[in-house]
């Protein structure tokens, strides 16, 4: 396939057949049709190696009603989520793929009108002292936050300092090591619901 441009090499193989190997001849099929399926061949690879071309299959064949019990009931979601609440019309903003995109590798939300989504930290220093706050910036060096005051911290990460996030989006990560696959197509389903 890869060294065939126009059937040359492709079509008496297929013309010819293997026979040896289970493959029967087609000496039947003209030039034309030769031609024309060494064309398919290629636009098949061609298909597998473009990924961009790639469809997305549907990804809504689970159990909606066994998706809302596990949402309500064994998985949890419930306690932080609502369907009327937080995820209302969350299946009319976005498509089904993204919705389980979404639903299995979920990030942080930016900060809605009211409420304060922004990552927290307790930065603990080697006295033993605590400074509680909003997360700037976090690297292998330094850490730096606006305290509960307003008043902003950069801080070394050298011995005896510690460095706590609160990770709102833990109880997700912690479901990954859970879902079945029927739970996620369950789920993926139940969501697709909430128009």
């Amino acid at each position: 396939m890869l060294h065939d441009e126009k059937g040359e090499l492709i079509g008496p193989v297929i013309h010819n057949g293997r026979p040896d190997r289970g493959m029967p001849q087609f000496a039947s099929f003209s030039n034309t049709e030769l031609y024309d399926l060494a064309e398919f061949l290629h636009q098949r690879v061609e298909l597998a190696a473009n990924r961009g071309t790639y469809q997305i299959l549907n990804v809504v064949t689970g159990d909606a009603k066994a998706g809302e019990a596990w949402f309500q009931g064994a998985g949890g979601c419930a306690t932080c989520h609502s369907p009327t609440g937080d995820l209302a019309h969350i299946g009319a903003k976005l498509s089904p793929p993204d919705l389980q995109q979404t639903l299995l590798y979920p990030a942080p939300r930016a900060p809605s009108s009211g409420s304060d989504r922004r990552q927290k930290v307790t930065v603990t220093l080697a006295s033993g002292e605590k400074i509680n706050g909003t997360l700037k910036k976090l690297d292998d060096f330094h850490v730096s936050l606006y305290d509960e005051a307003g008043d902003f911290h950069s801080i070394a990460r050298k011995d005896g300092v510690t460095v706590a996030l609160d990770d709102p989006l833990a109880a997700h990560r912690q479901l990954l090591e859970k879902y079945t696959d029927s739970d996620m197509h369950n789920i993926t389903a139940y969501l697709a619901t909430l128009k």
